[in-house]
């Protein structure tokens, strides 16, 4: 399981001969349309991949790229005000996978054009799939659909009296830190991160957050299984290893007392990892009692509904999202690929180490509920779990059901 000789280096290495052989050779002569392509925060290198299309395109389009903010709420509030007010200057616009119900509801975002469907549909994952869709038609192309593992530094599993081939519970994970003294990070790259957490635990405790799209969705946190996630929080906020979900997380992994970290797959290429990345092991997410359910997230490829170069926009996505693309992120990157058979590219077995790990964890594991109040829902999770000293097992669930309930029916608590 050690990550020591990845080949994750050199985004260069695999050059994207899909493009190339279908595409259509080097840049034409005729002026090409320039596609502004809006990215979130994202490990890939999205400069290079732009480069490599517009120079498959033959001069049919070039792709420039533009970056929204990182934090999610400052990236969905600028999304949802430029899309709303027709803005035609987004040609293509990397959506979060918990945006995608909702954008799709506010019609916000053009039809995926029906000879598209199928391709950029097939050999999806089941979760990654159902997360590129709403109401029974897919709303963008899948791209990247990261799973959460469990990571931890040279040998320190083993030494906390962790058998890193079996199930490791969330009791056992924190029991095994404070043996040892080291932390137990949650990462949250871009403020996301708790609800994630709240939601995935529910989900290993065997319901859902939230069942169903709309008002009357059904809310499953006033349960066994709300209690059991909150039993979660309450024990690792006891424990005193680590803050919770936190954008210190990579910082205090990589610090002397760092032993465990809980973050997606692409983690490991980020530059903050850089002195630790070598000595680093992953393995599965930990379990609630013995359901290993991970928290899975990711970003599909869609076009604005006012885009004026759609035919195009959709041009680069098929590049994008194609064989050579997909592989060259999870080689390169470390991102999981949306596309089963993304798993079986020569680059990415030679390359990706931790594939057994996440292959699985795609499958098993949990997004954020697909529905079209996603933000309202993260937002309520957000005020009833925190602070984390607050968390009781006895009252939040109860008290959070409520916040959410209230926030999908578009009322006040």
């Amino acid at each position: 399981m050690s990550a020591r000789g990845r080949g994750f280096a050199g985004a260069a290495a695999v050059a994207l001969s899909w493009c190339v052989l279908t595409a259509c050779g080097s840049a034409g002569a005729r002026s090409a349309s320039v596609l502004d392509w809006y990215v979130g925060p994202d490990r890939a290198d999205a400069a290079a991949l732009a480069r490599a299309c517009t120079e498959a395109s033959n001069g049919d389009y070039s792709i420039r790229i533009r970056r929204l903010p990182v934090d999610v709420h400052d990236r969905h509030t600028t999304l949802v005000r430029r899309l709303a007010a027709k803005d035609t200057s987004i040609d293509i616009l990397s959506l979060d996978s918990a945006f995608t119900a909702e954008f799709s509801a506010a019609r916000f975002l053009a039809p995926v054009p029906e000879n598209l469907v199928p391709v950029f549909g097939k050999d999806v994952f089941p979760a990654a799939l159902a997360a590129a869709t709403y109401d029974g038609q897919l709303a963008v192309a899948p791209w990247w659909f990261d799973p959460q593992l469990l990571w931890y530094r040279g040998n320190v599993a083993e030494r906390a009296g962790l058998d890193t081939t079996k199930p490791i519970s969330w009791e056992g994970l924190i029991a095994g830190a404070e043996r040892l003294g080291v932390t137990v990070q949650i990462d949250d790259r871009d403020g996301s991160g708790l609800a994630q957490w709240v939601s995935a635990l529910v989900a290993g405790s065997g319901s859902a957050l939230v069942d169903g799209t709309g008002r009357k969705a059904k809310v499953g946190l006033d349960s066994d299984a709300g209690r059991a996630a909150a039993s979660v929080v309450e024990l690792y906020r006891k424990s005193r290893l680590g803050p919770g979900p936190s954008t210190e997380a990579l910082k205090n992994f990589a610090a002397p007392d760092g032993g465990f970290l809980l973050a997606p797959s692409s983690v490991v290429t980020d530059p903050q990892l850089a002195a630790v990345a070598a000595d680093m092991g992953w393995t599965a997410y930990p379990t609630v009692g013995l359901t290993s359910v991970a928290p899975l997230a990711g970003v599909g490829l869609a076009v604005p509904l006012y885009a004026p170069r759609s035919t195009q926009s959709y041009k680069a996505i098929s590049c994008l999202t194609s064989p050579t693309s997909l592989a060259s992120i999870m080689a390169d990157v470390g991102h999981s690929a949306s596309k089963l058979t993304t798993y079986a590219d020569p680059a990415v077995t030679s390359s990706y180490p931790m594939a057994a790990v996440t292959k699985k964890a795609v499958q098993t594991g949990r997004a954020v509920p697909v529905t079209p109040y996603w933000n309202l829902v993260q937002d309520a999770i957000d005020e009833t779990w925190t602070p984390s000293a607050d968390v009781a097992p006895d009252q939040t669930p109860q008290t959070s059901q409520s916040a959410v309930r209230a926030a999908l029916e578009g009322r006040l608590p």
